[in-house]
């Protein structure tokens, strides 16, 4: 009866999920998908479809140990796979290897950041066994988290917070693969603690020389008297007397400039030294019962940065992870679509690309969510604290000091070798990646005209020229 049930539910997802992908939007003003500009119908669906999406799956193996026989997380996995979202789209952006997938022949690279979120967990399954790494993401594993930590059984539904603090948790307690130089840190109630990012990001608890410079407090002191966001927009008077608004953007630039200038002075420039990168996860509410207008517009500002990351957000009781957005709409990649478990390789990995955008309008979104920024340097950073107070005057974010945060306390000399040995492991990818498109031009072309083998040559050395660039940046 219970499995009826679920086939029902299933036509059902499969159903709605069909009908909503029927409505595609042209740009009318403006649109942005994962920080990037999109002035055309074409361009949605360009960049949703090189976009990992998690979806429900039927058929995994069941997490015993809670004396669960559910197979599928059909009707109450939503969390969880929009938390693996979020998961995928960082270490997509940490390891910048695949930003534009070949939909048709799939880097092993990629193959093997899939496997560690596969529904096709057995040792985490069993009682009593050792549990392995090789799927650090699956759901058994979130669910491991989830009993241990709230109580939590499967079929029961996850919140925002707790899918958050499950990876987290995954992270600090397992070496996962490629995810050594990445720092995860979730912020609550709209307050985000400065002194944390700084913290992770340079693997240094305090200020350890003699100047002992680490002062956030005055860093925010001296913030606020920049008045970011208040005199950007002067009026002046053109050649024919008229008066038009004009933003400058070199005051833009002067403020960031200050920010640098305030971060030297505060922060031990010794002892502080940016040595990985650091994802930020802000958990707040954007209204009670609707969402405050003047919050969806802070948020449409922050999807234009390139550190945007992605949304935890959706629906009430519906989520979905929301990507970027194209006028009033949110674009959005909807779980509600249930896939098999047990698929070869190459089905798996096409099964987590979507062959669609879907929509959302922006007034029902629901009210809890979370914003994701990756943070890969520290000119990321300053280009947040910039943004941040841009937006104090809605009171959308704050910086604070959270009493309760705990520095990750890690082994920065273990660390730095796992990165290095990160970025050799990057290396022998691209390498691999450079012959095989070299392969490609060398091919025997003589059957075909001079034309179409220049054409090919054209294509093909770009895409080398931005792999050398990727690993230089890395």
């Amino acid at each position: 009866m219970q499995q009826i049930g679920h086939q029902i539910l299933s036509k059902w997802y499969l159903t709605n999920y069909n009908y909503r992908a029927l409505f595609q939007y042209e740009v009318k003003d403006e649109g942005y998908i994962m920080g990037q500009l999109i002035q055309k119908k074409e361009d949605i669906l360009d960049v949703v479809i090189h976009t990992i999406r998690f979806t429900y799956r039927q058929g995994f193996q069941a997490y015993q140990c809670q004396d669960s026989y559910l197979t599928t997380d059909s009707g109450w996995g939503c969390v969880i796979r929009v938390g693996q979202m979020m998961m995928a789209e960082l270490l997509k952006r940490h390891l910048k290897c695949f930003y534009n997938v070949d939909l048709f022949s799939f880097p092993s690279l990629l193959q093997e950041i899939l496997q560690l979120f596969k529904d096709d967990d057995e040792m985490e399954s069993l009682k009593g066994l050792e549990r392995q790494l090789k799927y650090g993401f699956s759901i058994q594993k979130i669910m491991r988290i989830a009993y241990q930590e709230w109580g939590k059984k499967p079929g029961e539904w996850y919140s925002p917070n707790q899918i958050v603090q499950a990876i987290q948790k995954i992270l600090s307690e397992n070496n996962i693969p490629y995810c050594c130089s990445l720092s995860f840190v979730p912020f609550y109630e709209s307050q985000i603690d400065l002194k944390a990012i700084l913290q992770e990001m340079c693997m240094v608890e305090n200020c350890h020389c003699q100047k002992k410079v680490f002062f956030i407090e005055q860093f925010l002191q001296d913030l606020e008297k920049l008045e970011i966001g208040k005199e950007e927009v002067v009026q002046v008077i053109n050649g024919n007397d008229e008066i038009n608004d004009v933003c400058y953007e070199d005051q833009q630039e002067q403020n960031k400039k200050q920010i640098r200038i305030l971060l030297k002075k505060y922060i031990c420039q010794k002892c502080f030294v940016a040595s990985r990168a650091v994802a930020v996860c802000l958990l707040s509410r954007i209204g009670c019962d609707e969402p405050n207008p003047d919050y969806i517009q802070a948020i449409r500002q922050f999807m234009k940065k390139k550190y945007f990351a992605g949304i935890l957000g959706g629906r009430p009781k519906e989520a979905n992870f929301i990507v970027g957005f194209v006028d009033n709409k949110f674009v959005v990649l909807d779980p509600h679509i249930v896939q098999e478990a047990k698929m070869n390789t190459e089905e798996y990995v096409k099964s987590c690309f979507p062959g669609e955008a879907l929509f959302m309008n922006d007034k029902e979104i629901d009210c809890s969510l979370g914003l994701v920024f990756y943070l890969n340097n520290v000119e990321d950073l300053i280009e947040l604290i910039y943004d941040i107070q841009a937006n104090q005057q809605i009171n959308f974010f704050s910086f604070a000091h959270l009493e309760h945060y705990k520095y990750s306390d890690i082994k920065k000399d273990e660390q730095l070798i796992q990165i290095k040995e990160k970025q050799e492991l990057l290396k022998e990818f691209m390498v691999k990646q450079q012959q095989q498109q070299q392969q490609i031009l060398n091919l025997d072309i003589s059957t075909y005209q001079y034309g179409y083998s220049n054409e090919i040559s054209q294509l093909e050395q770009p895409i080398i020229k931005d792999m050398d660039s990727s690993y230089e940046e890395i």
